[in-house]
């Protein structure tokens, strides 16, 4: 069995292919991390447009990686969703 990851909105624990992950680069930099091995603090949130939109009304990436994030990711983040 693969390790699971938690969902940072909806708190549904999943295999983090299933998973989209936001990571915080030791330099500050905050990037969706497609190879699951970037360096820094990471985040996941489930492949849902809701969860997406929550995570937005609730901050939880800001909370979840200590920092601010523009409305600018959250388009960023629906439109792979979309895709």
């Amino acid at each position: 069995m693969y390790p699971l990851r938690m969902c940072v909105v909806c708190r549904a624990r999943k295999e983090k292919e299933e998973l989209i992950r936001v990571v915080k680069s030791p330099e500050g930099e905050i990037e969706i991390d497609f190879s699951f091995k970037a360096m820094g603090r990471g985040a996941y949130i489930c492949k849902d447009k809701n969860c997406i939109l929550v995570a937005q009304k609730r901050k939880a990436f800001e909370r979840a990686l200590r920092c601010g994030l523009d409305s600018e990711f959250y388009e960023k983040l629906g439109e792979m969703i979309s895709e």
